[in-house]
Formats: structure tokens, sequence, C-alpha cells
């Protein structure tokens, strides 16, 4: 019959290792939450943008302030 000492110690080396993974895992997933928010506003301002500022706003953002 195995050790019961040596079953819990083996489980919570386990736990450990399981929660670390875990917390790396919130830690990407935050940052991957970030970027999205990030393009998804970016999208916004690049969709509601009207089409005839859609080439002059790749092109250059001053030509509004020069006609």
């Amino acid at each position: 019959m195995a050790d019961p000492v040596w079953n819990v110690i083996i489980l919570r080396d386990v736990i450990q290792k399981l929660q670390k993974e875990v917390h790396d895992l919130q830690w990407e997933l935050a940052a991957v939450r970030v970027r999205i928010l990030r393009e998804i506003r970016r999208l916004r301002r690049a969709l509601l943008l009207p089409v005839e500022d859609w080439s002059a706003g790749h092109t250059n953002n001053n030509d509004d302030n020069n006609n």
C-alpha cells in the first residue's frame, strides 16, 4: 500500500503546479483581452469615418487643416 504522506506531498505539488498554470493563463487571457479591446476601438474609429475621408485619413491626417 502506498504511503499516505507521500500521496499528500504529491497532491500538494500537483496543486501548486496547477495553480501556477491557472495564474499564468489568467495573465495571458488578460493580455489578449486588452489587445482585442484595443483592436475593437481602432476598428470602430475606422468604421465611423465618412467614406470621402477614408483615403485622406490613410495618407495624411493633416489634409483637413490645409483646406
